[in-house]
């Protein structure tokens, strides 16, 4: 319902507003106590509300020390304070109601006249803490969902498999041939079931590049390997590869005792340490192993040396380990073995006690870190020697023929009083004088970089 009153503006210092709002309890205006609260609490000050809000600073003291009187008419100060009110976070009706009870207006002014508008204020972009936290959780959320999403596609997926030589015609190799090696590709690091005739898998893993390879022990006439990729994780396989391989006898024979390397293979590189050796037979209940070091581990892009024919027995005194072969005739070794070049041979004994022919593959474990033989030839000379810091050997005087060889993860350093009777053989290389490496200098530093002089160990 419209009032038939006509509207009227109340004085600048009328009644109820005679420069000053009405005080609150604590003698200033309600008004003004709620704006400068709601001010601090938000840590700003007057002159940057004005830059905010383009009220100047003085109209903005003004409102909040309810000194109306030095604002510019009631229109303007209703206007102000709408807009310091909605800047502040405040309810503009609420507080242009309260203003008007302490400046004793009864109703609101109704005029055409219309105050300043709120303002929209640019802010500038401020990257606090909690953004930086945010965007942290969203790398992470991305990382882990990638993660799973690859997990779940390698979960989905199948392995594949391709056998060499495979096809509806069988493989026909040499009459009396024992041994055939199987190779393929398949998905890089799945395991290949290999069942010959029937019996139970052996389990060789695709590599990094998805070849594989197994030594497959042959028997007369037809032998069936069926073959398998399976994702032992998830459970997936592909299908079935089938492979004959015929021997042709000229007449029927009984099957020969025999013994065969699945692991090491030969000329493999192994780490030092405990070596697992693998292998499989026919007609054999138990299986011989003798290992025999030849030489210093093989050199970075050299060729190993060829395997030498066993007999039906190795050289005697060399360290034997015996163990039994299974019912599927499979049989495993685990032999502790230093750095070196070492010749494994194994001999498989029948029920019976007949041997099979000796078997034997050639393997190189290479040195961990840094490896120094020290020698003294020709003279004796004061010596010591440092491994990572800690002292391996204290200076004393040794003579012509003492040896000592020292192993360090990150460096060797060695000091001679004479470097030129002093011989140094560095993992497994030929002997040379630590004069020729470091002249007149009586310190030599090794590490994987190679040998230098310097100045102290």
């Amino acid at each position: 319902m419209t009032s038939t009153k006509p509207m009227t503006r109340p004085s600048r210092h009328g009644p109820g507003n005679r420069g000053y709002a009405a005080p609150s309890q604590n003698g200033r205006s309600a008004v003004g106590a709620r704006l400068r609260e709601a001010r601090e609490i938000r840590g700003v000050d007057l002159f940057r509300v004005e830059r905010d809000t383009k009220i100047r600073a003085k109209y903005l003291g003004a409102l909040e020390d309810g000194d109306f009187a030095d604002l510019p008419g009631d229109v303007y100060t209703r206007g102000f304070l709408r807009n310091y009110a909605t800047y502040l976070g405040l309810d503009a009706d609420e507080m242009e109601e309260q203003w008007r009870e302490e400046a004793g207006h009864v109703a609101p002014i109704r005029t055409t006249v219309i105050g300043p508008q709120p303002l929209t204020m640019r802010r500038k972009v401020v990257f606090e803490q909690s953004h930086v936290v945010i965007g942290i959780v969203a790398v992470i959320v991305l990382i882990v969902a990638g993660y799973f999403g690859f997990q779940l596609t390698r979960y989905l997926s199948y392995p594949t498999l391709a056998v060499a030589s495979a096809g509806a015609s069988p493989v026909i190799v040499g009459i009396g041939d024992t041994e055939y090696i199987l190779t393929g590709n398949a998905t890089p690091n799945t395991s290949v079931l290999i069942s010959w005739n029937g019996q139970d898998p052996k389990v060789v893993t695709a590599d990094e590049t998805g070849h594989w390879t197994f030594h497959a022990i042959l028997q007369s006439g037809s032998n069936q390997f069926d073959i398998t990729a399976k994702n032992l994780d998830t459970n997936h396989a592909s299908s079935t590869v089938r492979l004959i391989v015929f021997v042709p006898t000229p007449t029927p024979t009984p099957s020969v005792p025999l013994v065969a390397f699945v692991t090491p293979t030969d000329g493999a590189s192994v780490p030092a340490g405990t070596v697992t050796i693998t292998g499989t037979s026919v007609l054999v209940s138990s299986v011989n192993l003798t290992t025999a070091m030849v030489g210093p581990p093989l050199v970075p892009g050299s060729t190993m040396p060829p395997t030498p024919t066993a007999g039906t027995t190795p050289p005697p005194g060399l360290p034997t380990t015996s163990a039994a072969a299974a019912a599927d005739g499979t049989f495993s070794f685990a032999v502790p073995l230093q750095p070196g070049m070492w010749r494994l041979t194994l001999v498989g004994l029948t029920a019976a006690g007949v041997k099979t022919t000796a078997v034997t593959n050639t393997i190189s474990i290479p040195y961990k870190g840094v490896n120094v033989q020290v020698q003294l030839i020709g003279g004796g000379s004061g010596v010591a020697i440092y491994a990572d810091g800690g002292t391996i050997v204290s200076s004393h005087g040794h003579s012509s023929g003492w040896t000592r060889t020292v192993t360090g993860n990150r460096y060797v350093c060695v000091y001679a009083y004479s470097p030129s009777v002093v011989n140094l053989a560095i993992n497994g290389a030929a002997p040379v004088k630590m004069s020729t490496i470091t002249g007149r200098q009586q310190h030599v530093m090794i590490d994987t970089k190679g040998a230098r002089a310097v100045g102290a160990c």
